[in-house]
């Protein structure tokens, strides 16, 4: 074998180990720093943590205390730990990911969303073109509320001016018909902290 392709097959190979080592440990760490503030704000009872592929991220449900029943969510991780794979995320544009889908008992006023335009019709939500609909910007970032089954486009203003990262913020939902809220982030650097304890101080706003 050609010397030169040998050693470039080494090295390739000794630096596909080494990203993977430190792209596990890096995700390791997101996974701990998430699930800590996740705690930090939602204080629950009990929780149940299941680990999605070794450094691909984590389901997780907790629950909790009144006025919440339950919490259910998954966050993922970019995979930093790929050398291979890591070209092709950044592609499809690639990031962490915080889902969370917060359960109450509590009748809500209405179904409403705060939508990440470009994001949009990625959403998939049923009815959308009924819906009454009013667009905003934060932060240089351009979002789309929705609504019906009531008016609450004042209170979806509200909780879009409050999120203290909007550039963050992906999707937020209030559903009447199931009694739950959702919220999806693509946080920096694993902070979601700021904008999950707004998220839950403004999700009562919906309470009917």
């Amino acid at each position: 074998m050609n010397p030169f392709l040998l050693t470039a097959i080494i090295l390739l190979g000794v630096g596909a180990t080494i990203n993977y080592f430190l792209g596990v440990k890096k995700n390791r760490w997101l996974g701990k720093a998430m699930s800590t503030q996740a705690e930090n704000v939602l204080n629950p009872k009990e929780t149940e943590y299941v680990n999605i592929g070794g450094a691909i991220g984590y389901n997780i449900k907790y629950k909790l205390r009144d006025p919440w029943r339950e919490a259910k969510g998954t966050f993922t991780f970019f995979p930093r730990h790929s050398l291979l794979y890591m070209p092709f995320s950044l592609a499809i544009g690639g990031s962490d990911r915080f889902f969370l889908n917060l359960f109450t008992d509590r009748k809500l006023a209405g179904e409403g969303h705060i939508i990440e335009k470009k994001y949009l019709k990625k959403a998939k939500i049923d009815g959308f073109q009924e819906m009454e609909k009013a667009e905003m910007s934060r932060d240089g970032r351009e979002f789309v509320l929705a609504w019906r089954h009531g008016d609450i486009k004042d209170t979806l203003t509200r909780t879009l001016m409050a999120m203290p990262d909007p550039q963050s913020l992906v999707h937020f939902t209030c559903f009447d018909g199931n009694k739950t809220f959702f919220l999806f982030l693509k946080p920096k650097k694993g902070n979601i902290e700021e904008n999950l304890r707004v998220f839950v101080a403004q999700c009562s706003e919906f309470f009917r």
